[in-house]
């Protein structure tokens, strides 16, 4: 083999490796922008359902705060029907007056306790106020889940900023897997479900 025969063959390998080398290298920025693409995708998923928890957690905390409102108002109102209930009872039994006042007396104090079809009795007003305050509690431990699933997928939008710089492919399974975490505890929220 001749000199310039011999150098042709060393530049045809050496353009081969050269493009091999870009190709790789294209190849390689191709992977790493499709992977970039992904992760943002996701940032943008995870923050809507952030965005969605979020609301449902304020909201049911509004919830929580407007029904243990409206149960200390419905057992207020009980008290002052009770304490009228004890002024008629103290009037009904005053011996100074006449028997039929005192019986009048005593027939509003029954009243006052008696079911009524408004739902304004004494013993009505009790289990409303009872109710509500259940409710009060039920809505409060929702929220709860909710931010707890908040929290979760807050994480998860860290950690998918995290694999964008270490490219990591197992972070963003992690991230993935603490998002649908999330997502699932504000589910089974929506559906009555909740943490003990």
């Amino acid at each position: 083999m001749e000199a310039h025969e011999a150098r042709e063959l060393i530049e045809e390998a050496i353009e081969e490796t050269e493009a091999r080398h870009e190709a790789a290298e294209v190849a390689e920025k191709k992977a790493e922008k499709g992977f970039r693409e992904r992760v943002s995708v996701l940032v943008g998923v995870f923050a809507v359902l952030l965005a969605v928890v979020h609301t449902l957690s304020a909201s049911a905390q509004r919830d929580s705060l407007l029904k243990s409102i409206e149960a200390s108002d419905t057992y207020a109102w009980m008290q002052a029907k009770e304490v009228r209930e004890t002024v008629l009872i103290a009037a009904g039994n005053a011996p100074a007056l006449d028997h039929e006042v005192r019986a009048g007396f005593m027939a509003q104090a029954v009243k006052l306790r008696q079911g009524d079809g408004k739902g304004h009795s004494i013993n009505q007003l009790q289990e409303k106020g009872g109710e509500l305050r259940a409710e009060s509690i039920a809505k409060a431990h929702a929220a709860e889940g909710y931010e707890l699933g908040e929290t979760l997928l807050q994480v998860a939008i860290v950690l998918l900023s995290i694999a964008l710089v270490a490219q990591s492919e197992r972070i963003v399974k992690g991230a993935c897997a603490m998002a649908g975490l999330g997502v699932l505890l504000a589910l089974l929220n929506l559906v009555g479900l909740q943490l003990p």
